[in-house]
């Protein structure tokens, strides 16, 4: 006669339960990490969108003899006066590029949910008031910061990181250039 024992071989309680809290501790240390990645890129998004933004001004400039744009610093609070959005369309390939993939505030609680500032002012970049019609080296920012360090568009706010902490807004610079901006 043939034995045929079957083996089954279960896995302890104590086996479960170490699995178990050695998943619990590597999603510990893979979660914060990946909520970095997330901002990084996001933040790396902001720059490419704005190093766009900065060739169509560019284009605007050359059409314009170099005199900066006429455009609403908040849009909803000058509705006479048009976005920058609406200045730089013509060069620019989409309306989306003016939206910061950072801007997305207060979309946690969707029953508390406000508008993005891309939602409520076409753009989620400010344009400083101080640069309307002015060529940025006769500008007062232009004069006392210098064409380098001239913000000529900036995120509304800390999209990035907390307020006041490095690289928590972006801005495309009176040269061209892309990067955060520092305390003025």
């Amino acid at each position: 006669m043939i034995d045929r024992r079957v083996s089954t071989r279960a896995f302890s309680l104590v086996e479960l339960l170490t699995v178990l809290a050695i998943m619990t501790l590597l999603m510990g240390v893979l979660l914060p990490v990946l909520g970095k990645a997330r901002t990084t890129a996001r933040r790396t998004v902001c720059q490419t969108h704005l190093r766009g933004i900065g060739a169509a001004f560019r284009m605007y400039l050359d059409d314009n003899r170099n005199i900066m744009p006429y455009a609403a610093q908040v849009p909803s609070m000058e509705p006479d006066t048009p976005s920058i959005t609406d200045v730089l369309l013509p060069f620019l390939k989409d309306r989306q590029i003016m939206c910061c993939p950072g801007d997305t505030q207060a979309m946690c609680d969707l029953a508390d949910r406000q508008q993005t500032y891309f939602e409520k002012e076409g753009t989620s970049y400010e344009y400083p008031y101080v640069l309307k019609g002015l060529p940025v080296n006769k500008s007062l920012l232009g004069k006392s910061l210098g064409i380098t360090h001239t913000p000529i568009l900036r995120d509304f706010e800390a999209f990035h990181n907390k307020p006041g902490q490095p690289g928590s807004i972006n801005a495309l610079f009176g040269d061209g250039h892309v990067g955060p901006l520092e305390k003025l």
